[in-house]
């Protein structure tokens, strides 16, 4: 998944829309997003909610609309225009920063991007994706080659950051997919993670979200458990369905009771992709699948005790990877896919 460029072409606001919660019906990011599950779908059933006396600190937000996506440059040379396209364009995208950023590089790249969303009274949305083994050889595969050169990264993209009021999705996948690795480079990442955690919530403005897969990976248990290893309580709390195209409903029912294990936690939710639930089930069924749909466009206003906002965390049209049928490799926009995740969700 690519991060973004601070050479804007549309440069606007967007803010934060009620919201359209589209869980009657069922209602990625980084490529390699397999069919992990655990038990399957999270079964209705109710639920206790612990809540924290904390106010959403995202009420009343307008998130940035970078007018450097795939989705704006596409929207830019669509001839003749699509409604579709300019749709994504308008709507607010987490930025991913990779390790393509270098760390020579990445503070003022930081800067830059935070500074553009200033100028519109905006908030800007990041996310990092550069830990060693990314995505475990997945399509995504990727990230530092040391744990050394991964922290020294954090820093300088902490010191980008400064003091800026900022929203922050910490490597999507990172806890979840650990399992991959051998004993010594498990805990060096939850290790990696803690730092992270450490590093950007050193700024008092920043909401930070430790990336916790989605329902159908870790148990409720397990997930909290890992949570708590790499410092969930420093944190805002967690990122689910990032990348991926489970229902808002089964994901909320699944991050209350995280939350609930988490000493209430709060937590933000990817409804990119979402619109239609996920693909049915199948070998990579979760790569650039079809017949699929954009979700609900970023709000503050949704329906979980704890969920403090649906974001597009993933940019909707950027391929999944090659899927085994030669699709693009991960990250590259794909325009008819793209326009067809939008018509699929109606008007």
């Amino acid at each position: 998944m690519p991060g973004g460029s601070v050479s804007h072409t549309w440069h606007m606001a967007a803010r934060v829309l009620p919201a359209v919660v589209l869980i009657a019906f069922g209602l990625l990011a980084p490529a390699g997003h397999g069919p992990r599950q655990w038990a399957g779908p999270v079964a209705p059933q109710p639920f206790e909610t612990v809540l924290l006396d904390a106010p959403n600190p995202l009420s009343g937000t307008t998130f940035y609309v970078d007018g450097a996506t795939s989705a704006a440059a596409a929207a830019e040379q669509s001839s003749p225009p699509s409604p579709e396209l300019t749709r994504l364009a308008q709507t607010p995208q987490v930025w991913w920063i990779g390790d393509d950023l270098s760390t020579d590089a990445v503070a003022d790249r930081v800067r830059a991007y935070i500074a553009a969303a200033a100028t519109l009274g905006a908030l800007p949305m990041l996310a990092t994706y550069s830990l060693p083994h990314r995505d475990c050889g997945g399509f995504s595969s990727g990230g530092f080659g040391t744990g050394g050169e991964y922290r020294d990264w954090i820093d300088q993209l902490a010191a980008g950051i400064g003091t800026a009021r900022v929203v922050i999705v910490l490597e999507p996948d990172g806890l979840s997919a650990a399992d991959c690795l051998s004993g010594q480079a498990r805990q060096e990442r939850f290790d990696l993670l803690r730092y992270a955690v450490t590093a950007v919530t050193a700024d008092p403005n920043a909401t930070v979200y430790v990336d916790g897969g989605h329902s159908r990976w870790l148990a409720p248990e397990e997930l909290a458990r890992r949570l708590e290893e790499v410092g969930v309580d420093r944190a805002r709390g967690f990122a689910l369905n990032t990348a991926n195209f489970f229902s808002t409903e089964e994901e909320i029912r699944y991050g209350e009771e995280v939350s609930n294990l988490t000493n209430g936690a709060h937590y933000v939710i990817d409804t990119s992709r979402n619109g239609a639930g996920p693909a049915p089930a199948g070998p990579l069924n979760w790569c650039n699948p079809p017949g699929r749909a954009i979700g609900t466009a970023p709000t503050t206003s949704t329906a979980g005790a704890h969920a403090d906002a649906y974001l597009w965390i993933k940019h909707p049209g950027e391929s999944d990877g090659e899927c085994g049928r030669g699709d693009p490799t991960s990250g590259h926009f794909m325009a008819q896919y793209a326009i067809d995740l939008v018509r699929g969700a109606g008007p």
